[in-house]
């Protein structure tokens, strides 16, 4: 989960601005909070993200606009600021979002990684931990690396959303997706613009002070590399409820809940 590609030339940051603040006039559309990125304590990993674009791809092909003070923008901001430090902060003490001793994080049931682990490999790495390696081999790969793969082959960012929350804290259970058009070149897969969408459902447990003890992610990684490489078509990857549905745990538990089970 990783959306944090900034552009270089100022004209076109200074149009993308235009834009968005467009979209948010005349939708009454919020930019995503990932905290004080102005913040002078602050030490970037390469430099200060400019999330101008990003934010502006978010708004294009977002589904839902949720308002303020709901539950379901509360969550999507957590993650973003979450990313946003796990992509971007130099140094693990300067996160905010997590309780860095009790910290684990895990993609479909596989490997745990702590704190430790998914600072050093980065968010795609663990993420993909559990990919068949012939299509993506996580271990082979480093931060730098793998950040270069997926940047190169989304020009313009790599927006998330919150799509439905089903569960409030201290066990936030909420659905996602994550989409993007696939302008660049993945690992000499040339794109052509298709619109790669990937759905999910993701578990974090908090602490007393809403930090992040535990992240649970379940989607298909997969079928995501299998359209890049250009295996299959991007309109064959998983799409909502065929995808959380009853292949999730979590769901599971709610929907026997709800049914009186």
């Amino acid at each position: 989960m990783s959306g944090s590609f900034g552009i270089t030339h100022s004209e076109e940051r200074k149009a993308a601005r235009q834009d968005l603040e467009r979209l948010k006039k005349e939708h009454n559309f919020l930019e995503p909070d990932r905290g004080d990125l102005d913040d002078p304590n602050i030490k970037w990993r390469f430099s200060k993200p400019d999330y101008t674009q990003a934010n502006l791809e978010y708004m294009k092909g977002k589904t839902k606009n949720h308002p303020a003070g709901s539950l379901e923008l509360v969550v999507e901001n957590l993650v973003k600021r979450w990313e946003m430090e796990a992509s971007h902060f130099q140094d693990l003490d300067q996160w905010t979002t997590i309780n860095k001793e009790k910290y684990r994080a895990q993609a479909n049931g596989g490997q745990v990684f702590s704190a430790e682990e998914t600072w050093k490999v980065g968010n795609y790495n663990w993420l993909m931990a559990g990919c068949k390696k012939e299509l993506y081999d996580a271990e082979k790969e480093d931060f730098e690396s793998s950040h270069r793969h997926f940047r190169g082959a989304f020009t313009k960012g790599f927006p998330w959303e919150v799509l439905e929350v089903f569960s409030g804290p201290p066990t936030v259970a909420f659905s996602w997706r994550h989409w993007a058009h696939f302008t660049g070149q993945y690992m000499g897969s040339q794109g052509a613009g298709e619109l790669i969408e990937l759905y999910g459902f993701g578990v974090v447990e908090l602490d007393e002070y809403t930090k992040i003890t535990a992240l649970n992610i379940y989607y298909k990684p997969d079928e995501f590399v299998e359209a890049l490489k250009g295996d299959i078509s991007p309109d064959k990857l998983s799409k909502g409820k065929a995808l959380v549905g009853p292949g999730c745990p979590y769901v599971q538990s709610i929907n026997s809940h709800s049914n009186g089970v």
